[in-house]
């Protein structure tokens, strides 16, 4: 109660003793209340009198008032809370683009406060070189409600910071516009990350362009999706474009390519198989070959990656040495046979003449005598066709003497007599200037197909065709087909039966950088195709 209230009543005006009769106690309730939502207080209330009046129809008002006035209060406060948590820029503009407000992040990212921005013109912030704003608007206009422009707005230090903008209109509650919301969503982060990803791609593609070796990346079924530039000189491709071109197509040895496939299909992993690719010029390029599944985020198998080297001068290098061991095997042979021919088979023959000198001269009549004389005779002759038959493996006099073709009619002619074993050659008569070398190998090759026939396959017959070839690059190759009507064997179970024989054939084809196909079934017999390069003089 103010100073007034307190005075004598005497010392009163009348005209104010009058007021103070007829003012109703409640006006100074409501007045106190209403200096109460000024201050924020909206929890007080008044309660009515009970008059039913106007003044506590006013009271209702009042109360009313102050509970839609914490309603929206807490509201907004709850809205700028919100707003304040995103993480993305916020700027309130009015119809003509200047700044009304903005939320926490444009602080903590640009360094202005709001007061600094307010009255400002968003297109301050923007990238200058660009009508920003005046774009958006056209885009907004244009197009959808909402969109999206990459452009720089700049801190309060003057740091381009790399933006999305997107921008709608705001409208009041007649749906009249009173001006717009842009977003600025901060993509530095995600400029550093595409800025790294490219510099790891640069990286990678020019590993992959300048890499010496093959590098390729192939779907399941083994056709190219990518390769550099070294595969395509490795397999002198014409066309840089690789369009069906397939990895497993290009192995010159179905046996190896189905091991590689299985490899990568069960182990996911394959590191330094040796293969050998043919290219296009029909030539067989000894390789090496690393690679690995792909597979999605899944497990599911996406194809497959690896490299691929070019081991041909290695390996034409441990060609070049195996050709030196097994020549000097042949000589070592060829010497040896020719020792014991001249020496143990000459002893062995003057053996046989000094009995049969003996017999002649003193005729034995004893027939015990004679017995023992002609069973000496007889072992001397087992023991000369023996010592022929040895070196006759060892190097046949036929082979150095008349080559390749005369020395193969008379194995199997010999052979055919012993065992029984029926023998279909033909030979192209032109086969007639292959170095001895050479030569050799193939008579071992052979030999060795029929000693496997004879021993493991009980074969009744074996074929034999031998003749020159012509690649679709005019390349010439010697092609030589064995083949027998014995048990044969499972092709999954090679290596069972690849013993050191087989592995002799093997290394002899390859050293002269040749191939061998070795087709076998149960009851079917097996057949060798033997595929050797021979180059023009």
């Amino acid at each position: 109660m103010d100073n007034t209230r307190k005075m004598k009543k005497e010392e009163i005006p009348k005209a104010e003793l009058y007021f103070e009769k007829t003012l109703d106690p409640r006006i100074d309730k409501i007045t106190d209340l209403v200096v109460n939502y000024s201050m924020g207080n909206f929890e007080s209330k008044l309660e009515p009198s009970g008059k039913f009046d106007e003044i506590d129809a006013f009271i209702t008002i009042i109360n009313m008032v102050g509970e839609e006035l914490k309603s929206s209060t807490i509201s907004r406060n709850h809205f700028n809370n919100i707003v304040d948590s995103v993480s993305d820029m916020l700027f309130v503009l009015n119809n003509e683009g200047v700044v009304l407000s903005v939320n926490k992040a444009v602080n903590d990212k640009l360094g202005y406060s709001e007061f600094q921005l307010k009255e400002r013109s968003l297109d301050c912030l923007l990238d200058s070189e660009a009508p920003t704003f005046d774009l958006l608007l056209k885009k907004l206009q244009g197009e959808e409600p909402i969109v999206d422009l990459e452009t720089y707005i700049y801190s309060h230090d003057g740091k381009a910071l790399p933006v999305i903008c997107s921008c709608s209109y705001l409208f009041n509650q007649h749906h009249e516009s009173i001006g717009y919301l842009v977003i600025a969503r901060d993509i530095s982060k995600i400029r550093k990350y595409e800025k790294s990803l490219r510099e790891s791609e640069e990286k990678y593609k020019r590993i992959f362009d300048e890499s010496s070796d093959t590098i390729f990346v192939a779907d399941n079924a083994g056709n190219f999706l990518d390769l550099n530039r070294a595969g395509l000189a490795l397999l002198k491709h014409p066309d840089p474009k690789f369009d069906k071109l397939n990895l497993f197509l290009l192995f010159s040895d179905e046996i190896t390519r189905d091991q590689v496939r299985q490899e990568i299909q069960d182990n996911g992993i394959v590191v330094d198989f040796k293969i050998r690719l043919k290219d296009f010029q029909g030539n067989v390029i000894s390789c090496l070959i690393s690679a690995s599944r792909i597979t999605s985020e899944t497990g599911e198998a996406n194809g497959f990656q690896g490299v691929i080297k070019d081991v041909s001068q290695q390996k034409a290098l441990e060609n070049l040495v195996i050709r030196t061991i097994i020549d000097t095997q042949e000589k070592e042979r060829k010497r040896f046979a020719m020792d014991l021919h001249d020496s143990l088979g000459q002893q062995l023959s003057a053996i046989k003449f000094y009995l049969a000198t003996l017999k002649s001269i003193y005729g034995f009549d004893d027939s015990k005598a004679a017995d023992i004389l002609t069973k000496s005779n007889d072992a001397l002759d087992r023991v000369l066709s023996e010592l022929r038959n040895i070196c006759f493996n060892l190097m046949p006099g036929t082979l150095q003497s008349f080559g390749l073709k005369h020395a193969l009619y008379e194995l199997c002619k010999k052979i055919e007599f012993d065992s029984l074993l029926e023998f279909d050659i033909q030979i192209d008569p032109t086969i007639t200037d292959l170095e001895k070398p050479m030569e050799i190998a193939i008579f071992r090759i052979v030999q060795e197909f029929i000693n496997n026939s004879i021993r493991h396959g009980h074969a009744k017959k074996v074929t034999l065709r031998m003749k020159f070839e012509f690649s679709e690059e005019g390349a010439r190759k010697l092609f030589t087909t064995i083949e027998d009507d014995g048990d044969g064997f499972a092709m999954n179970n090679i290596a069972k039966y690849e013993g050191m024989g087989l592995r002799n054939v093997k290394s002899r084809v390859e050293s002269y950088n040749g191939e061998i196909k070795i087709t076998s079934a149960p009851d079917k017999g097996t057949r060798y195709e033997v595929s050797i390069p021979f180059p023009e003089n």
